[in-house]
């Protein structure tokens, strides 16, 4: 787990992107409903042709709860233990993969904050993912009955390159909240599955 303070300005740019940005939501199994963070960090990808390797699942019974208390705190924790997991690209240097990583759980956060995800892929955001340039994905904000435990899923697609052949990259998705009431914020994620599909051309 870690706490990572967020000035006011980052703050409340996020939220206003979450709060205007619908495109992703609608474009994306969003079981909760509300608005999708931030754009993608590249344009829209129609990726074809690809074959399947393999598949990774993991799972998680919960219940997990992060907090903090400043304002306009972020909290995040893992969804599975251990939260990175490593996965060989079977391609020569140069050459490209795909992971489909999928996450479906039972979460809720404190009313009108904001609950997230972040996916990373080697560190970064996926590309093309979609997710904002922090790897982060809004399932829910300035929702005053976001206290409920709900369904909420999200996926992303990477494409990552080798830079050796048969590298490994890494894969981590966590969970989490974002305060925007200046208040802190907490987030709980009861059961949860992960699956993760590596892909070839």
């Amino acid at each position: 787990m870690r706490v990572r303070f967020l000035i006011w300005s980052i703050g409340s740019c996020l939220a206003a992107i979450i709060t205007a940005c619908t495109l992703a939501g609608s474009m994306l199994n969003a079981q909760a409903g509300q608005p999708a963070a931030a754009p993608a960090p590249a344009a829209p990808a129609n990726i074809r042709n690809l074959t399947l390797v393999s598949t990774a699942f993991r799972t998680s019974a919960g219940p997990v709860t992060v907090s903090c208390t400043p304002s306009l705190c972020e909290n995040l924790g893992v969804i599975v233990t251990p939260s990175v997991v490593h996965i060989v690209c079977p391609q020569l240097a140069g050459a490209t993969c795909a992971y489909y990583i999928h996450v479906e759980t039972q979460a809720s956060v404190s009313a009108n904050d904001s609950g997230i995800f972040q996916f990373l892929v080697d560190g970064v955001a996926p590309t093309p993912g979609p997710t904002d340039f922090h790897g982060f994905f809004a399932w829910d904000t300035a929702d005053p009955n976001s206290t409920v435990m709900q369904a909420r899923s999200y996926a992303v697609v990477a494409l990552v390159t080798n830079s050796q052949a048969n590298q490994s990259h890494s894969v981590e998705v966590e969970f989490g909240c974002v305060d925007e009431t200046g208040d802190g914020c907490s987030s709980t994620m009861g059961l949860a599955s992960m699956s993760i599909a590596l892909y070839r051309p």
